[in-house]
């Protein structure tokens, strides 16, 4: 019996570790869920990132239609969002499972959906420490009916961050890739091991698949790290972004072929695009790769917005073998999975793809992914250009040594084009 109740608990500590230890990802829990949005404060096409002391705001829309008992709570996450090892108590003050009580219904829609939306850190629950962390939003007081998770960060800024981009050295790939340099200052701030206890993040946009991870200096001097590498900070320069204006649907944008109606959902079908691989890099402004909620004949684009179908199309003569076609961007929440893959007609001889989304402006690119991996490039569509404008996000994490968790101490964003070296 004792040999029975000790291998139940072995079992038990197992599956907690192994629950704790998983990746934690912005994700739609529900197909009714939608246009899932975190950002500063009245500021929609900020990264969700705070300083100690601001508010972000979470929104989203339940296509059900009807009020749900939903609830809010935040989970603390290490430096790769898995659950990080810090008890509640230690990284949040006040309530943690507060009942989400700020919704409002649709108006004048031909779908009735429930539009949701939270501003936190609030007076229900407060922040302790920097880092990574999620706020997971679930139904009826069951946290095990996780509704979305959704990811954001704190930070400390307790270091200077100096990024520049800037042309390659190998000039095989000069006029395609971009170089991102950083020198971190920290005259104030105490590291015994830099090369241990601190690792850089650079983020491309808002694309996670192929961000830099993980990165050591490769020089460390008086209160100066630098990471001035010459391949390890490579990035496909890609194109600007393609364009959606579903703003309307009464009057139609030079993209959009034919929009008609089946109750209770307006279809939008888009021209087919063009494959720009092989040709000359013409700027034009972006948002790289993001999306606002707009209504042009309305007072209150968050309620009044419609659900339209959008049907897209890339034409090409024969499918890729080997791996898959995706639609990238926050329309697809920069998922490369089923929610954006795109399949190939062989009648039309075009890779097709629908999306449901809410009336606004969108950006978003063609990219490829082998099979095997989790990185995708846009090249053989978008071409790749290292004159391109993109943004670039750097993050400075920092874990002591005996810490238990990792804060985030600084963070910094630089463009291609303004912080080009």
């Amino acid at each position: 019996m004792i040999k029975k109740i000790l291998l139940t608990f072995i079992f038990n500590l197992c599956l907690l570790a192994f629950s704790q230890s998983q990746v934690i990802e912005n994700k739609s829990h529900h197909r009714s869920i939608k246009t899932i949005q975190c950002h500063k404060k009245n500021w929609p096409l900020s990264y969700p990132i705070i300083n100690f002391g601001e508010q972000l705001q979470l929104s989203f829309d339940d296509l059900n239609g009807e009020i749900q008992d939903y609830y809010y709570t935040i989970i603390h996450c290490d430096e790769n969002w898995e659950q990080s090892q810090l008890m509640e108590t230690e990284y949040v003050s006040g309530i943690n499972e507060v009942p989400l009580l700020n919704y409002q219904y649709s108006f004048n829609t031909s779908i009735d959906y429930v539009h949701y939306q939270v501003n936190f850190p609030n007076q229900d629950i407060q922040l302790r420490v920097s880092g990574n962390y999620i706020i997971k939003i679930y139904a009826d007081g069951d946290m095990d009916n996780t509704i979305l998770t959704q990811r954001f960060m704190l930070t400390e800024q307790k270091v200077r961050i100096f990024p520049k981009v800037k042309y390659t050295m190998n000039s095989d790939i000069r006029d395609a890739q971009q170089e991102v340099s950083i020198n971190i200052k920290h005259p104030n701030f105490e590291t015994s091991n830099p090369v241990e206890e601190v690792r850089v993040h650079i983020i491309q946009n808002g694309r996670l698949d192929n961000a830099i991870i993980g990165l050591k200096p490769m020089f460390v001097r008086n209160y100066e790290l630098d990471y001035n590498y010459n391949r390890e900070t490579l990035f496909e320069g890609g194109n600007e972004y393609r364009w959606l204006d579903i703003r309307s649907i009464r009057f139609q944008s030079s993209t959009i072929k034919d929009i008609t109606f089946h109750d209770p959902y307006s279809h939008v079908e888009l021209f087919p695009d063009e494959i720009y691989a092989g040709k000359s890099y013409f700027f034009n402004n972006d948002f790289n790769g993001r999306y606002v909620i707009e209504v042009q004949e309305s007072n209150d684009d968050l309620r009044e917005a419609e659900y339209v179908y959008v049907h897209f199309s890339l034409p090409r003569e024969e499918p890729l073998v080997g791996g898959d076609v995706h639609l990238l961007g926050g329309l697809t929440n920069w998922h490369l999975d089923q929610s954006s893959i795109m399949k190939y007609n062989f009648n039309f001889k075009q890779y097709e793809a629908s999306l449901l989304l809410k009336q606004g402006f969108y950006n978003y690119q063609y990219a490829f992914k082998p099979n095997g991996t989790d990185k995708a490039s846009v090249s053989m569509f978008e071409g790749s250009h290292s004159k391109t404008e993109n943004d670039y996000l750097i993050l400075v994490y920092y874990r002591g040594t005996g810490d238990y968790f990792d804060r985030l101490i600084g963070v910094s964003q630089v463009n291609s084009v303004s912080g080009r070296e």
